[in-house]
């Protein structure tokens, strides 16, 4: 059986957002072997922090959390290289795939990627895939990335579209989905799903439950720990049918910890204890969540829950927010947004989290919850 190879640097957030791509790619090529060809980031720093939530990160590995989940339906096979723009991570992905016949590759790539990376991309993908025909990298864009001419030429807008413009090389046109039938066709495994109903019964049993995920792994997308702590305080007073839970990574759990202390009884933390699959099983049963910009909050649209995500002033409107949630997203203007800087503050002030108040976090909570 020929193979079709898929390229997707991604984390969790970025993946799910993928994850439309992919079922278009299965039903174009429905009898095909569907291989993913991944890293969590081309940035080292930023793969040691993926890596601190999804596993460890040995030079290669069959899986992550998140693609286990889009595995057999949408992917039949997934190939983590930790550093793939390396002579050694070619060498290393060329190996482990010599045994397939490809027919072609495809580059899902963020539309802002600039063309001398996208060249990069290109060679990489030629030399592992041994010569198959290669797609994607031609779609609209600039040398140097410039998000502020492309928004302005009208070639930008929710990343969810991002991946799916780098099919129109494919035919024929069927490829494309309107925005309506947009889904996220994520699947926890048997084993997740029955450790949430469990847990569940256990701890919810006839209340609602809240999710709340204060972290990020990017500090200056933190709202202030305070603010989630009144925020959580009013929706306890006001729903005395609520139960929360907090979920994270393990450098959440001290921001869980905060939380729990504010009724023992009725907060639960787990964050860094469950799984990244026994979360999105777990969010398949809560009636909310809450919490800052990442792949939480992608993860509980996925999984069909509402979702109140607290956004950043890092991209432009209307462009990272929940796909299904986007009118329950919160942000608070400030001059110097959006200032795409995806690992500091540029301003060195983080105004755009910093002085967002609890009023209208609120608000968008206790319309998902009446």
């Amino acid at each position: 059986m020929n193979t079709v190879l898929i390229f997707r640097s991604a984390a969790l957030g970025d993946f799910i957002l993928a994850t439309p791509a992919l079922a278009q790619i299965r039903r174009h090529f429905p009898e095909r072997h569907l291989l993913l060809l991944t890293t969590t980031s081309s940035d080292e720093a930023q793969r040691a922090k993926v890596a601190a939530y999804a596993g460890s990160a040995p030079s290669l590995q069959r899986s992550l959390p998140w693609t286990v989940m889009a595995t057999p339906h949408l992917i039949d096979e997934t190939l983590v290289v930790s550093n793939l723009a390396s002579f050694g991570g070619i060498r290393l992905a060329r190996k482990e795939l010599q045994r397939h016949t490809f027919e072609c590759a495809l580059m899902l790539l963020d539309p802002c990627s600039p063309w001398p990376g996208r060249l990069k991309k290109w060679m990489m993908l030629w030399l592992v895939t041994r010569g198959a025909p290669i797609l994607g990298w031609r779609a609209p864009g600039s040398f140097n990335g410039n998000r502020e001419r492309l928004r302005s030429a009208g070639l930008l807008s929710h990343h969810v579209h991002g991946p799916m413009q780098f099919l129109n090389e494919m035919k024929p046109s069927r490829l494309k989905t309107p925005d309506a039938e947009i889904r996220f066709d994520l699947r926890p495994d048997g084993a997740a799903m029955e450790w949430a109903n469990a847990w569940v019964e256990q701890y919810v049993t006839g209340r609602r439950l809240v999710a709340v995920a204060p972290g990020s792994i990017q500090p200056h997308k933190r709202w202030p720990i305070d603010r989630f702590e009144k925020l959580c305080q009013s929706i306890l007073e006001q729903y005395l049918d609520i139960v929360m839970v907090v979920i994270g990574t393990p450098g959440d759990v001290e921001l869980g910890e905060r939380l729990q202390a504010l009724n023992p009884l009725r907060v639960h933390n787990l964050a860094g204890k469950s799984s990244i699959t026994q979360s999105a099983a777990l969010l398949a049963r809560t009636s909310l969540l809450v919490g800052n910009d990442g792949g939480a909050m992608h993860l509980g649209d996925a999984m069909g829950t509402r979702v109140v995500s607290i956004i950043p002033g890092l991209e432009y409107p209307d462009s990272i927010e929940p796909w299904h949630n986007q009118q329950r997203a919160v942000r608070h203007p400030v001059p110097c947004a959006p200032c795409y800087s995806f690992a500091y503050c540029p301003q060195g002030h983080n105004n755009c989290m910093r002085e967002l108040p609890v009023e209208p976090v609120l608000q968008q909570c206790h319309l998902a919850l009446e």
